[in-house]
């Protein structure tokens, strides 16, 4: 069996005879060869494996790994970092392990197969974008370890169809939902204080949403676009400016108890 040593010269040699490099490489020969080696390897990796000890998959590490269908992460992981995965789009499924606490910016973006998440109760920072344009991903569980659902985080999850955020978040930031076009059922806890601007804006399926009493502040466009019909509010009326938020055909229930 041909050791790695030899697959990688064997490789190495193909992108040299395609290229029609022979003799001693230059430096640009040599970029040229290695961007071919990254770009073979993006197109047919399929199953990573992290080592145990390893504690961050660093920035765009497995960027555009179209193939990628399977990764198991170690419990030594703690910081998933900005692009780990973007757009490994064949991607159906990931387990964050217990030890992560924080999920960098377009960690998952454009992860259009994926279709389960779990998100465990140590991570307390979910980026922007982290998980934009999962497409497959049908339902998601904040947990009240997170603080703060990042802008972006879910925008165009258009598959997304239920939403339930644990007691502990603080701030849904700006697009965190956008245009999630499936989801009709999305629970907010009452240790929220803001929701940003167009949070869930485009959330066409989304017809009643309650806010509760701990929130003071609804952000510009919150629900335009959406077919909301009820909004249930555990605040008086006034006590949070800019009402309907967007929400053109919307009654709006104040100081609700459900």
């Amino acid at each position: 069996m041909m050791s790695i040593s030899g697959k990688l010269t064997a490789i190495a040699d193909q992108i040299r005879t395609h290229y029609g490099i022979s003799g001693n490489m230059s430096i640009a020969d040599m970029i040229r060869v290695i961007n071919a080696g990254k770009s073979l390897i993006d197109r047919t990796l399929t199953s990573v494996t992290i080592p145990g000890g390893v504690t961050s998959i660093g920035t765009s590490t497995f960027q555009d790994c179209t193939a990628l269908t399977s990764v198991t992460i170690p419990n030594s992981v703690t910081t998933i970092g900005t692009r780990a995965f973007q757009n490994c789009t064949a991607l159906t499924s990931v387990t964050i392990p217990s030890g992560v606490t924080s999920i960098g910016d377009s960690a998952f973006g454009s992860c259009s197969a994926l279709t389960s998440v779990t998100i465990p109760a140590s991570v307390t920072s979910i980026g922007s974008g982290a998980f934009w344009g999962c497409s497959s991903l049908t339902s998601i569980t904040i947990p009240g370890s997170v603080t703060t659902v990042g802008d972006n985080a879910f925008q165009s999850c258009i598959g997304l169809t239920s939403v339930t955020i644990l007691g502990g978040v603080t701030s849904i930031e700006n697009y965190a939902f956008f245009h999630c076009s499936a989801l009709t059922s999305v629970t907010i806890p009452d240790s929220v204080t803001s929701i940003g601007d167009s949070a869930f804006q485009n959330c066409t399926a989304l017809t009643s949403i309650t806010i509760p009493a701990s929130v003071t502040s609804i952000g510009q466009n919150a629900f335009t676009n959406s077919t909301l019909t009820d909004i249930y509010c555990g605040f008086a009326e006034g006590a949070v400016s800019g009402a309907p938020w967007g929400a053109a055909n919307a009654t709006i229930h104040y100081n609700a108890t459900t």
